[in-house]
């Protein structure tokens, strides 16, 4: 429920300001609060929770050092924090982390699916001659579809279950199990490419080539499926969509047409204003990005964020921040077993979990429910040492 209900967070209904899965969290924190306090104590007393909480202090102090104080990203941030260690309770066994893996294939094929049927038929039909042509196609139509929600969201959703498919169907050995997993994987390839977004298409390339690399694919096994998904993407998606996905190589157009290029010279031309203490978070959102020039070309009056979690930690609360930030990264992909070869779990965690920082570099958000899921089975695998023989108490 909690994966199905993030995918599909923007067509979910919202009681007041809370989602969906906000309140499937919520109960899920309450029920494991009168079911398993013991375990939810234990995980709250070790160092991958005192560590998280700990940067939010940071965040909350360097906040209150500013104009218009604003703790709402910090809440969500917390929100998220709990939501790991929900799910790491949750995720005692092998059967636990199998259904959440599947789950986000299985919600990652039905939202691609929804995708392309609803987008395709518009997408064939339109021409663009640049970036700004295509993007003005894209946003006409999406706006047309169902499926609701932030279009680089979608492809990041996307190239997750992807991810996981591919992993599953390199390693499983029964035939049917595999042929279910094609089926399924396919359509989230797609659904990558679909909402012609370039940071979503360059997490996908990028983890798939951590995928070969770690686990030592027999690459002479893969020429032909590589071949056969090459083909599926050259034929099945639209030009307009390889306009868009093209222009990265094209920077002379990306700098007159392209918002994000704009927003990261701002960010470079006002680092004096926030390079030690930051500016604040409710002040950033108040007036002082759309004073430094942080905004979408097209509408200046209206702020926007980083497109990159680093940078928009940065701004908000300086190098206490972004230093905790990195601390805490540290910390948490010191969990994550390196020796992932053969074994098909613990190389789609791997992947997850190293799909984040990627993400952190093109989003801007560094707090999302789908992280809380990716890191949760990875603390649940450490912390129920479902993968190495040693004492838990002492590592603990």
């Amino acid at each position: 429920m909690l994966v199905f209900s993030i995918y599909f967070e923007a067509n979910l209904p919202f009681v007041g300001t809370a989602s969906t899965p906000f309140l499937i969290f919520g109960f899920t924190f309450i029920y494991l609060t009168a079911t398993r306090a013991k375990t939810l104590l234990r995980l709250f007393s070790g160092k991958y929770f005192i560590s998280s909480v700990l940067f939010a202090i940071v965040c909350i102090f360097m906040e209150t050092l500013h104009p218009f104080a604003s703790y709402e990203f910090i809440g969500r941030y917390i929100n998220m924090t709990v939501g790991i260690f929900c799910i790491a309770v949750l995720c005692r066994d092998y059967a636990a982390l199998d259904v959440a893996l599947f789950t986000f294939v299985l919600a990652s094929a039905i939202q691609s699916i929804i995708l392309i049927s609803g987008s395709f038929h518009l997408l064939q039909g339109l021409t663009a001659f640049g970036f700004y042509d295509a993007s003005r196609a894209r946003i006409e139509a999406f706006d047309e579809i169902f499926l609701r929600g932030n279009l680089n969201e979608i492809s990041y959703f996307s190239s997750i279950g992807a991810l996981i498919g591919m992993i599953w169907v390199y390693y499983e050995r029964k035939n049917w199990r595999r042929w279910i997993m094609i089926l399924l994987t396919v359509p989230s390839i797609l659904g990558v490419f679909f909402p012609a977004s370039r940071t979503g298409a360059f997490v996908f390339f990028a983890s798939s080539l951590i995928f070969v690399f770690k686990t030592r694919v027999n690459l002479k096994k893969w020429i032909m499926p590589a071949a056969l998904i090459a083909s599926l993407l050259v034929l099945a998606i639209p030009d307009v969509i390889w306009v868009r996905l093209a222009s990265i190589v094209h920077l002379s157009e990306l700098q007159e047409s392209d918002s994000r290029t704009k927003v990261f010279s701002a960010i470079v031309s006002h680092i004096d204003d926030y390079a030690l203490t930051g500016v604040g978070a409710g002040n950033y959102w108040h007036g002082w990005a759309v004073s430094a020039g942080i905004t979408n070309r097209f509408t200046t009056d209206i702020a926007m964020a980083a497109h990159n979690a680093f940078f928009q930690l940065w701004m908000y609360w300086g190098v206490p921040a972004l230093a905790g930030f990195l601390f805490l990264i540290w910390i948490f992909s010191r969990a994550v077993d390196p020796n992932i070869t053969g074994d098909r779990i613990k190389t789609s965690l791997y992947i997850f979990v190293f799909m984040i920082p990627m993400i952190f570099l093109f989003y801007h958000s560094f707090y999302h429910k789908s992280f809380s899921i990716g890191l949760g089975m990875l603390i649940g695998a450490r912390f129920w040492n479902l993968f190495e023989p040693y004492n838990t108490i002492e590592k603990w």
